[in-house]
């Protein structure tokens, strides 16, 4: 049985002749080779190339769907518009009603409830409304509109926190936000490396061909109870290692686990830290191994 999980999410319609150039140079991934019934992950960048928010561009016939978080919505919806000049462009957001489906059984749980074959669904492709997700790192499904009564095991929100940190994603606001470069939050997929310009590129590109950031999310064992957000890391080598942005006590791991940005002298996996207050953090590979 698929654990199930009522949400909301945002919803940005782009329409018109201009919509895909536009956007294409507005974002970090690339937009232009986007087939209908693909998607893709994508972030929206300052000129500094920090993060003003990642999202799921979804490509239909006649429209560009971005997916993202409602806390999000009015921002992004509001930065697109102050782009919008000459261009053929009109926008429509809204927040609806979402139900996340996750597990080995998720898509026939699906096909039962009369959702279609959706199992052979690439990450971020779609049909109808129902759009493969990874964000779990276990086969995944939004519903957008939430209509379909699939059958499952209620995951509530703690427990999808504990999941998606297991599997390394980071969360807007969370893990992420404006003070961090797509590439040290580490949804290098949501980046193309050689599309042509958009909004933060030049940042990206020299950190890319430097051949190192600073930091960089990693995940954490910590031998303790779960550490609150900031707290901060160190090492005899470096005093200023890093810091948590969120933990959980995984009951699938058995274990404390955590998402933190660290130094990239530090990074290793198997590198041994101290926690601000007491206690330890082991550098680990993520997502987290079973």
């Amino acid at each position: 049985m698929p654990a199930v999980r009522r949400f909301s999410l945002g919803v940005i319609d782009l329409r018109g002749e201009d919509r895909v150039r536009f956007l294409h140079g507005m974002v970090s991934n690339d937009i232009e080779k986007l087939g209908a019934g693909q998607g893709c992950h994508a972030a929206m960048l300052t000129t500094k190339g920090k993060l003003l928010a990642d999202f799921v561009v979804l490509a239909e016939p006649e429209r560009l769907r971005l997916v993202l978080a409602p806390s999000l919505l009015e921002k992004i919806r509001a930065h697109l518009d102050k782009h919008i000049i000459m261009d053929d462009v009109e926008l429509e957001a809204a927040e609806v009603a979402a139900l996340g489906v996750y597990g080995d059984d998720a898509a026939a749980a699906i096909a039962r409830a009369g959702g279609g074959d959706v199992a052979s669904l690439a990450p971020y492709a779609f049909a109808g409304e129902v759009v493969r997700t990874p964000e779990l790192a276990v086969p995944g499904y939004w519903i957008l509109g939430g209509a379909l009564a699939v059958d499952g095991a209620a995951l509530d929100d703690a427990e999808f926190e504990e999941r998606r940190i297991e599997a390394g994603t980071p969360r807007y606001g969370v893990d992420m936000g404006e003070d961090r470069l797509p590439i040290e939050a580490g949804i290098n997929d949501a980046v193309s490396f050689d599309k042509g310009c958009y909004l933060g590129q030049e940042v990206i590109a020299r950190a890319t061909n430097l051949g190192h950031i600073n930091r960089k999310l990693v995940g954490l064992v910590l031998d303790g109870a779960p550490a609150a957000a900031g707290t901060k890391l160190s090492s005899p080598s470096k005093p200023e290692a890093g810091w948590i942005t969120s933990s959980a006590r995984s009951r699938r791991l058995g274990k404390t686990i955590a998402l933190g940005y660290v130094h990239r002298t530090l990074w290793e996996p198997g590198t041994s830290l101290a926690l601000d207050g007491g206690g330890s953090a082991t550098v680990a590979a993520l997502p987290f191994a079973g």
